[in-house]
């Protein structure tokens, strides 16, 4: 196993540079020199969770390296802006048997979840453009690769596997007014590269940007990062999978679905996350789901794409178990509590022999990779390279021509430079300021009616 390989850097929700980085795994004895390619994403409400947890995504990789594949782990982006104000949050006001880290759950509002969503989207699609291009030294096969998550990382998969149009993106992620404070009972806390800390916000750190173009912009290296499949297991799809309609499309990859029916934090068909538990077990405290999105879990998706004529290939392995009755709620959270809420991968072994049969015919597919080709990603817009940059950013598809005014602007709203540059239509180079501060700023290129606006980060 490679650990810690460095696939990219972004910033997270705060404006803080986060360094992502995935663990490889290669088969034993393996002399198969175009091997199929897994990339599996973890959980943990998109607050924690890491890619080498052994009670979190560890045991369902090792289902599929023993069984010939290559395996990427993937850490990415996590955290979420918290609510300005809660009335009685749990852990410590009142007293409660709650962890002090139950504080971090209460969202600002339901923009945040989807926005947590879609950054971690950004980056797996960016890890796997990342270990397409090193296809040759990993023995693996471009045309074989499959994304797979738990929970929060089942959601991450979906979406990477299916959000791959500019007009699916949710009107969540493009630039939102700035965040409130956080309230001073709740806990502003979220895992930073695998270590759970908790940040003072201020200033910049509530702004809430555009979060970019669909593909994001890591590792933009020609290579696209369709999948074949896709596995989801408990997790599920915001509302705009449906409204914005993610599953079109002639390469929607296959879909695997796993749950049980009872599952207390994502609901096995329609609602918010942890209502179940947030709504009768929270001891007396305010619920942590108010503020949530309404999400669909993996029942919901199986029944409609049972309804459509020509549905993406798909698969169930549900667990059945008894839904959690309200009219008895002291014992139901009891059962709830000793059982996990019912909220993880049941049988590991199992899974991965389903999983691993449904993804078989295309994982030994001997003729697919007999002529390797680099994909292409949607010519959606101007990307920033290298991004954080240093001294100088290059825009490549600035698709404005003449004379083009550069803004560099804080997120606060303040003009740091302004400049004018001449464009025929190619890349653009800006050099920045040599007293430029890091951090996370907005460049607006302006030329006539014609406008657009990327995020940057300057790191030195």
């Amino acid at each position: 196993m490679e650990s810690d390989l460095v696939y990219g850097v972004d910033t997270n929700y705060l404006g803080l540079i986060d360094t992502l980085r995935l663990d490889l795994y290669t088969p034993n004895g393996n002399t198969d020199n175009k091997r199929p390619l897994a990339v599996f994403v973890h959980g943990g409400n998109w607050l924690g969770g890491c890619k080498d947890d052994p009670s979190g995504i560890v045991p369902l990789l090792h289902q599929f390296v023993k069984r010939g594949y290559v395996v990427a782990s993937v850490n990415y982006r996590l955290g979420w802006q918290k609510d300005d104000f809660v009335s009685d949050p749990v852990a410590g006001w009142p007293i409660s048997l709650w962890p002090i880290q139950y504080r971090s759950f209460y969202a600002l509002d339901s923009a945040e979840l989807k926005r947590a969503i879609y950054r971690g989207m950004q980056d797996v699609k960016g890890a796997i453009r990342w270990l397409k291009a090193r296809a040759d030294q990993d023995s693996v096969c471009v045309d074989k690769v499959f994304v797979g998550g738990e929970s929060a990382g089942g959601f991450v998969a979906m979406a990477t596997a299916f959000l791959d149009r500019e007009a699916e993106k949710p009107a969540a992620c493009n630039a939102l007014p700035d965040a409130l404070a956080p309230y001073f009972k709740t806990l502003n806390g979220t895992a930073f590269e695998c270590v759970l800390d908790s940040f003072v916000v201020t200033g910049n750190m509530l702004a809430r940007p555009d979060l970019g173009p669909v593909e994001g912009d890591l590792n933009i290296n020609g290579y696209d990062a369709s999948v074949k499949g896709v596995a989801n297991f408990y997790g599920g799809v915001p509302n705009d999978a449906f409204a914005l309609d993610w599953w079109q499309g002639v390469d929607t990859p296959s879909v695997y679905l796993y749950h049980q029916t009872c599952d207390g934090i994502v609901l096995f068909n329609r609602g918010q996350p942890i209502s179940t538990i947030s709504a009768y077990c929270n001891l007396g405290s305010t619920p942590w789901h108010y503020n949530y999105p309404f999400l669909f879990g993996s029942g919901t998706i199986n029944t409609v794409f049972d309804g459509m004529t020509a549905p993406p290939s798909h698969i169930t392995d549900f667990e059945t178990c008894a839904s959690f009755d309200p009219n008895f709620a002291l014992f139901e959270c009891n059962r709830y509590a000793n059982n996990g809420s019912y909220h993880y991968t049941a049988n590991h072994a199992l899974r991965g022999q389903n999983l691993s049969a449904f993804w078989q015919p295309q994982a030994a597919d001997a003729d697919a990779c007999l002529g390797m080709t680099v994909g292409s990603v949607e010519q959606a817009g101007p990307i920033a390279y290298p991004n954080p940059a240093t001294d100088r950013i290059t825009i490549v598809r600035p698709t404005v021509s003449g004379t083009v005014v550069c803004q560099l602007m804080s997120h606060d709203g303040r003009l740091i430079v302004q400049r004018e540059v001449t464009s025929n239509g190619s890349a653009l180079d800006i050099e920045l300021p040599r007293s430029l501060a890091n951090g996370t700023y907005m460049l607006h290129l302006v030329s006539g009616a014609v406008r657009h606006t990327l995020r940057v980060q300057v790191l030195r």
